[in-house]
């Protein structure tokens, strides 16, 4: 299925967004998920839902019409109040036999029925933005792994190990993964690879941060951006783990 969808999103037309991942099913055992989204003539996203359809038997489909809000409510089940989550992320080129092998030994592994992993597609129009014109640098086409450890409030004793089994998707996914990651899903302390997700536009970033928030009110993963030394000696420092994981 995986290999299905890497060939045909790397043909999508502009109009064809497909998320992929894991979930787990009723039985508890991991089930793979195509989202597909389709934003122009109907007719013609019918042929491309036909097309997803033909990699495999579904074991359900709910795809139909509806309104952008309602597709963003699809996964609100998965969001519960109360539960823990653990949140690794990664960039890749595309999918190859590696990268599969290690999304599927991951959902085979799942430490929690309540965890999950996303591929988010990125391609089209999105890719034709000059680099510098916004903050987000990586503008070529590429998949956005999230991979979310979810837990219930009983098992927060069991913590370490669901967080260690987001750990161990994201150090296996390192060496086939583009520099940097998604800001929104990197934390705090990430510092090297959130500098590389800004790519060539970190300098300016951090001149804006230090002329309009030289107190750090607005402190997050992505404002929160360290000096330049610190991030030079840090590099410096980390620098053959770096080389051989391709994480920084």
């Amino acid at each position: 299925m995986l290999h299905g969808y890497q060939e045909l999103i790397a043909e999508a037309p502009d109009e064809l967004t497909v998320m992929s991942g894991f979930l787990s099913g009723p039985d508890g055992n991991p089930l793979l998920f195509l989202f597909p989204a389709w934003s122009g003539e109907p007719t013609h996203g019918e042929r491309e839902i036909a097309r997803l359809e033909r990699l495999g038997t579904p074991v359900m489909s709910r795809v139909a019409p509806m309104a952008y809000g309602d597709a963003l409510g699809m996964f609100d089940a998965q969001v519960v109040n109360g539960r823990h989550y653990t949140i690794r992320t990664r960039w890749l080129a595309g999918l190859t036999d590696d990268t599969i092998a290690t999304l599927v030994e991951a959902a085979r592994t799942v430490t929690s029925p309540l965890s999950a992993i996303g591929l988010h597609h990125f391609h089209g129009a999105a890719t034709r933005v000059d680099p510098a014109a916004t903050a987000f640098a990586l503008r070529r086409e590429h998949l956005l792994v999230e991979i979310i450890a979810a837990w219930g409030p009983a098992a927060a004793d069991e913590s370490a190990r669901h967080e260690r089994w987001a750990d161990m998707v994201c150090d296996a996914l390192g060496p086939a993964a583009l520099p940097g990651g998604y800001p929104n899903l990197l934390g705090p302390d990430d510092h090297e690879r959130l500098a590389r997700a800004y790519g060539a536009n970190i300098d300016r970033l951090r001149e804006l941060k230090r002329r309009y928030d030289p107190a750090n009110v607005f402190a997050s993963a992505i404002c929160a951006l360290p000096a330049a030394s610190k991030t030079a000696s840090m590099a410096t420092a980390r620098g053959s783990e770096c080389q051989s994981s391709q994480c920084s």
